[in-house]
């Protein structure tokens, strides 16, 4: 696949064709980046005649697209079959066609690896902007999507009818030495619960949340005389993105273990009708 970025450009008035550059997608050959500049959104949501017009949100779907393909490979194949968004000649057909509020520039062929290095490069050169505060945002924004995912597709659904961001700790539980929240858990017949969990922590840090989390799972399950393979316990987190690192390896450790099951944010909503469809039900003391 080839290297390319795209610059989206931002037409406050169609009529007289002016428009904003806001930031721009580039494709390194493996997965897509995006960056967009606060400042320009700002200058073009100031010059834009349709007040209605909500630019974050335009964004953040072009970014939420990009990122489903990266962590799609079977998609990104698509559309490289295709000849779709992996592809300059998607591009040049955006940029001929796009005439709306959203446009796109004729892509540019990048002939030089591009890592974060490069990256930083071509935006300060473009934008005159740093890259390091967009990263931090971006995170954020990522972050923010998966915790408001979690608690639309689990938490509200079900937080009447078992605990919800429950901290067991020692004193009440003396089986166990440390605290730990749960998202969720609850019991009927069998324990069921779930455990959020970002994997852009060092790898020392998420082998102690893991390791944690299966010696409660253990702890529960011999305190109230249960049965291991009748548990439902989620881990509910998004695969990390280098392959063959050490976060990647812990991660397949806990996909690849029947004592619980790894789920996006998105697939909160299934832990939401397990419980719902075992009838599970609060069980705890509530602590301080």
């Amino acid at each position: 696949m080839n290297s390319f970025y795209s610059i989206l450009k931002l037409s406050p008035n169609i009529a007289t064709e002016d428009s904003v550059a806001i930031g721009m997608l580039l494709f390194d050959g493996k997965k897509f980046r995006t960056y967009f500049s606060d400042k320009k959104k700002r200058l073009a949501n100031n010059l834009l005649d349709d007040k209605n017009v909500n630019i974050n949100f335009i964004v953040n779907q072009i970014i939420e697209k990009c990122n489903t393909v990266n962590s799609d490979k079977e998609e990104l194949k698509l559309f490289y079959k295709f000849d779709k968004l992996s592809e300059i000649s998607y591009f040049d057909y955006l940029s001929n066609y796009s005439n709306g509020i959203i446009q796109f520039s004729k892509p540019k062929p990048l002939y030089e690896e591009m890592n974060d290095v490069a990256f930083e490069k071509l935006i300060n050169f473009l934008f005159n902007e740093s890259l390091y505060k967009y990263l931090k945002e971006e995170y954020n924004f990522q972050l923010y999507r998966s915790i408001e995912l979690i608690e639309r597709k689990l938490i509200n659904k079900v937080d009447k009818k078992v605990h919800t961001h429950y901290k067991f700790k020692p004193e009440a539980f003396p089986s166990i030495y440390f605290s730990y929240e749960m998202d969720c858990i609850g019991l009927n017949g069998s324990l069921i619960g779930a455990k959020s969990l970002p994997f852009d922590k060092s790898a020392q840090s998420l082998d102690k949340d893991i390791s944690h989390y299966f010696t409660l799972i253990s702890s529960l399950t011999s305190k109230y005389n249960k049965s291991l393979k009748d548990n439902n316990f989620y881990l509910i987190s998004e695969e990390p993105e280098n392959i063959g690192s050490k976060e990647h390896k812990l991660w397949e450790s806990v996909r690849y273990n029947e004592l619980i099951s790894v789920i996006h944010p998105e697939e909160s909503n299934l832990v939401a009708d397990k419980i719902i469809e075992k009838k599970a039900a609060k069980f705890l003391e509530e602590v301080e």
